[in-house]
């Protein structure tokens, strides 16, 4: 019994130390990368239609129905810089259900095609919300690490660093960014 605790202490101290170490390469300013604005044709939009409606509907900040058809059409799309050999998509969503009040925290999904079929790498389902803070120079699986932002104050931001496992991007840490005398501080919530 009292190996099996100590393997569980073992674990969970390698874990915390793995989280902490993530935040270390991150850029305490912000470091948001400038994107490309994209519009996708008329066919890829219908696929990716179906695909939030299939993987999303009535899941995705309280949209359903009507509102989620709004939502959809009002899809903002940027292309993302994260694998030299995919073209990721950005889909973030515009004003309404998926947009939190001060509009800097929304709904947002990672999309490529495999051919015309759309594949989702991340949605709000996932933990995907908030806005773009950083894409990382560490790679996973292929593609770069992604840290999202979500704002809680003027003084203090929720970030999750997400990582591709091979099939979909996953949140592997939580931090908090604060702001003190015009310098930004990262905080492992590791701690």
């Amino acid at each position: 019994m009292r190996f099996v605790l100590m393997m569980v202490f073992a674990v969970c101290s390698i874990a915390a130390r793995a989280q902490s170490d993530i935040w270390k390469r991150v850029n305490p300013e912000f470091d948001m990368p400038q994107l490309r604005s994209v519009t996708p044709s008329d066919m890829q939009l219908g696929a990716i239609a179906r695909l939030l409606r299939q993987r999303d509907s009535g899941d995705s900040w309280g949209c359903e129905g009507s509102e989620f058809d709004d939502m959809i059409k009002g899809l903002k799309f940027e292309v993302l810089p994260l694998a030299p050999d995919h073209e990721v998509l950005l889909a973030q969503a515009g004003a309404g259900c998926a947009r939190g009040g001060q509009g800097a925290n929304g709904a947002m999904w990672l999309i490529r095609f495999e051919g015309a079929t759309p594949v989702l790498m991340a949605s709000p389902k996932d933990g995907f919300n908030g806005w773009l803070y950083s894409i990382q120079p560490s790679i996973s699986h292929g593609f770069c690490d992604i840290v999202l932002g979500w704002h809680i104050s003027a003084a203090e931001t929720g970030l999750s660093y997400f990582r591709f496992n091979g099939k979909s991007y996953v949140a592997v840490g939580s931090a908090t960014r604060t702001q003190d005398d015009d310098k930004g501080k990262i905080i492992s919530a590791a701690k």
